[in-house]
């Protein structure tokens, strides 16, 4: 490794030691917490999801306010609290898909650590045999080009995981966040069928059903002999575009909801393959620990898996951090928290 290099990364971990010390570590239920309570978007329709329900109280109070009025402030309010809903769980996803890449980048730093020890190692091991006649200086050029590299993919991942940890901090007000730990998601018991009985809390198709309720009123207002014929004929007209409306929000939602739904199911398949992964290279690294006791094997083949260990856990995270994320784009399309994180909302 040249002088300019080690400058740099000497350089680089000078800076991020300040910030790693000054680290505070937070799980993801308090990050999911934290973002609930900051995020913009949700005290904004909370606000007028507020507004709504004193506007809708003051009009059921009030005896003078006409049918259409009535409908129009209920329709209002439950259009507000359907968006209040889907703030939440889009701040629901947006925290959690923050906290996994941080905790991934957090992981990929130990795993890149490990990997520059081993092409280090590596190093030294062409160096010896240089001195013996059992390699060649290409040999040990290509050893060292590989460290270096190594050494570079180890510098990115510190990076990354300051802008990880910047982008959870934005969403949490958290400063210099660190991912406490890891998640175990929950298992996806409810059925595609159970969800799509609940799109109706979606505020898209909230909204769409709204409007149809409006228009049948209108309808119904009109449909006499004093309303002129064509306030009626137009009443009609506006319901079946209302109506129209309602179909396609719905069908979009369905759709949306069944990809949702589909890529939850892979990521759990996904899961168990990882895990298998994960548990044959344990064992292989069981047994190598075994067979360096007994001197059949090398520390350098130890060393070695050990980092296959290492890839297999960090695979099997990323495979479980995909389960999570995959849920909370599931609650995002179905209008409900599937997580097991945050409640309800």
């Amino acid at each position: 490794m040249n002088r300019m290099l080690r400058s740099t990364l000497s350089l680089t971990a000078a800076l991020l030691l300040p910030a790693a010390l000054a680290q505070s570590a937070v799980g993801v239920p308090a990050a999911v917490t934290a973002a609930l309570s900051n995020n913009a978007d949700v005290k904004t329709a909370q606000a007028n999801a507020d507004k709504a329900s004193a506007a809708a109280a003051a009009a059921l109070a009030d005896p003078s306010t006409l049918v259409a009025a009535r409908l129009a402030a209920q329709n209002s309010l439950t259009q507000a609290q359907a968006q209040l809903r889907g703030a939440r769980l889009t701040t629901l996803q947006s925290t959690i898909n923050a906290y996994t890449a941080l905790l991934e980048a957090q992981e990929n730093v130990e795993l890149q650590t490990l990997q520059t020890q081993v092409d280090s190692k590596a190093v030294q091991v062409a160096q010896v045999k240089l001195k013996i006649g059992n390699a060649t200086t290409l040999d040990v050029q290509n050893a060292q080009t590989t460290l270096s590299g190594s050494q570079q993919d180890l510098a990115d991942a510190r990076a990354q995981v300051n802008l990880a940890s910047t982008r959870l901090g934005t969403l949490t007000g958290v400063s210099n966040a660190r991912a406490a730990a890891g998640v175990t998601a929950p298992k996806l018991s409810v059925t595609l069928t159970e969800l799509q009985k609940n799109l109706g809390r979606l505020s898209s198709v909230v909204g769409a059903a709204g409007t149809v309720a409006e228009a049948q009123l209108a309808v119904k207002l009109a449909d006499n002999d004093f309303t002129p014929a064509r306030t009626l004929q137009d009443a009609r007209t506006a319901l079946a575009n209302a109506n129209r409306s309602l179909d396609s929000a719905e069908k979009a939602a369905a759709q949306t909801l069944a990809s949702a739904y589909q890529s939850a199911q892979s990521t759990y398949e996904l899961l168990k393959v990882a895990g298998s992964r994960e548990t044959a290279a344990q064992n292989t690294y069981t047994q190598n620990a075994a067979r360096l006791k007994s001197g059949t094997i090398s520390a350098v083949d130890l060393q070695s898996s050990q980092l296959a260990l290492k890839k297999a856990q960090y695979a099997r995270l990323q495979a479980q951090n995909n389960v999570l994320e995959a849920l909370a784009s599931l609650s995002v399309a179905s209008g409900q928290n599937l997580t097991g994180i945050g409640g309800s909302l």
